[in-house]
């Protein structure tokens, strides 16, 4: 909960969902896209916990005071709990954000246009999601499956439209109202379906935009990116981050 506390009003705030191992994923986005220069960025990191690393976490915490860690096994169907956690947890603390960007640890951000497309199409009275919408999605059935939904979870068809996980642009007034309508949604492991559950049963409008891919793009393309996932190397997030700095230098362009 400290992290949350010692928040001082800022212009757009990363929520990162991350592993409890991916100590080198955290560190690569600290020095990239989860600090840039031109805007006032907060950025902080839900992890789960993993036998014999919470003495790692501790030290990690202690020097970034930027991971908040939640007291359950950090697997993918506990995904969902730590968006949960974060809605909840933001609501509380009515953190002073003008926007929220939830993302994975796996992405690369362009966070000014982040930022410009959220000045753009989020006023701060709306209750809205940006991102890349997903429509006429089934239920995987399959037993095998890490998506595997029960018809005695979801009896459904079709899952209502939602917005991939991976990336959620919206405001506080959005979370205060997800974070409400999460004690009225019965809760399912899939979580962009899931919050695509609450979005819809609360009338919380949700709007596609390009911008957030859900491949990934060629560096070269930054520019036009707001998010692209596939980096599930630190290295790989460096090194990319170097090449747009040396022959675009993107951070300072405004």
């Amino acid at each position: 909960m400290e992290v949350f506390e010692a928040f001082e009003s800022i212009q757009l705030l990363f929520v990162v969902k991350s592993h409890i191992l991916n100590f080198g994923k955290r560190e690569a986005i600290r020095k990239t896209w989860g600090h840039v220069k031109n805007l006032r960025i907060k950025t902080v990191f839900v992890v789960g916990q993993s036998h014999n690393m919470d003495h790692f976490l501790d030290w990690e915490s202690k020097r970034h005071k930027d991971v908040i860690q939640l007291k359950i096994e950090d697997k993918y169907e506990n995904l969902v709990y730590k968006t949960v956690y974060a809605l909840l947890s933001l609501s509380k603390h009515n953190i002073r954000t003008e926007y929220v960007h939830c993302v994975d640890d796996d992405r690369l951000v362009n966070a000014i246009n982040v930022y410009d497309i959220a000045k753009q199409n989020i006023a701060q009275s709306d209750t809205v999601m940006l991102g890349f919408m997903v429509y006429l999605s089934r239920p995987d059935r399959s037993l095998t499956s890490k998506n595997y939904i029960s018809f005695e979870d979801y009896p459904f068809l079709y899952f209502p439209s939602y917005i991939i996980g991976g990336t959620i642009l919206t405001n506080m007034k959005t979370i205060h109202m997800l974070s409400t309508g999460i004690g009225h949604v019965r809760l399912i492991q899939i979580e962009d379906v899931y919050i695509g559950m609450v979005a819809t049963a609360f009338k919380i409008e949700m709007r596609h935009h390009k911008g957030f891919f859900p491949f990934k793009k060629p560096v070269e393309m930054f520019r036009n990116i707001l998010s692209s996932p596939g980096y599930d190397l630190a290295y790989a997030l460096l090194r990319d981050w170097e090449l747009i700095h040396r022959y675009e230098n993107i951070e300072f362009r405004r």
